[in-house]
């Protein structure tokens, strides 16, 4: 089978474990991208930030971000298409986990509210400019929800696990809604039935692929739906070993250029 489009995972998969893009996995991209082959961006990362990395590595402009519930541009760093959650869910889900001592993203079209508290560790050890160019931060991010309508696309969560589950018990009660997640230490809430996978198939219709003809390599849970679909599902070698169930081939991980070894398997 001849591949015609390449989806790539950002944090595990296309970034390292200090969360940059080695010399090796950029010249493989330019290699299989001189083929021809479309290579995409599917993320969980809010548009801002997906698109610095699609700029930097000259991707497709159109790409999946918030895990799933949207589909974007780079170049202008506008959404195409999004899924969203009613607002009263959104804001019942927000009010479980914004006050607990977790770092709080909440996806709200282009924007991406938090608490005060995540905006304190966030100005120190997140320094990426397209998240803190689209931040807004709120005391009361689920007030604001509800008394402006809000829907909210994706929340993210960060922690410790106690307290993690502690906003889980009350979010896992709410209809409407998946959880999934991309590390033991996080949680993602989305809406019911919108994953990585969903969003690629219909991004795919719009540069005329068909899902058989994808390839996708990923890192963790959340990546699953977009590997389920793809004609051939690729896993890092850092990768869940649940997602590596999934996977027809198994890549070296983030730290040994995993992404560049699985291109030159794939379309060597």
């Amino acid at each position: 089978m001849n591949y015609r489009l390449l989806s790539l995972d950002l944090d595990g998969t296309l970034l390292n474990s200090q969360k940059q893009i080695t010399p090796a996995v950029r010249k493989a991209i330019e290699w299989v991208k001189a083929r021809g082959v479309h290579v995409v961006l599917s993320t969980g990362r809010i548009v801002g930030e997906a698109a610095e990395f699609a700029r930097e590595i000259g991707c497709e402009d159109k790409m999946v971000t918030a895990g799933g519930a949207a589909i974007a541009t780079a170049s202008d760093e506008h959404i195409l298409k999004s899924w969203a959650m009613p607002c009263d869910i959104g804001a019942q889900a927000v009010a479980a986990v914004q006050d607990l001592p977790v770092r709080v993203m909440i996806y709200v079209g282009e924007k991406i509210f938090i608490n005060p508290f995540s905006d304190r560790d966030f100005i120190v050890n997140y320094r990426v400019e397209g998240f803190h160019a689209n931040k807004v931060v709120l005391d009361d991010i689920a007030g604001t929800i509800r008394s402006r309508g809000l829907n909210v696309t994706k929340i993210y969560a960060i922690g410790e696990r106690a307290d993690l589950d502690k906003a889980l018990e009350t979010i896992r009660s709410l209809s409407g809604i998946t959880i999934t997640s991309s590390g033991s230490d996080n949680f993602e809430v989305m809406p019911a039935g919108v994953d990585k996978g969903t969003a690629l198939v219909q991004l795919g219709e719009m540069l005329g692929v068909a899902p058989e003809e994808m390839a996708a390599i990923g890192d963790s849970d959340n990546d699953a739906a977009m590997l389920r679909v793809v004609g051939m599902p690729v896993a890092m070698g850092n990768a869940d070993p649940a997602l590596q169930q999934l996977a027809s081939y198994v890549t070296a991980d983030c730290d040994h250029d995993g992404v560049a070894q699985a291109i030159y398997h794939l379309f060597g």
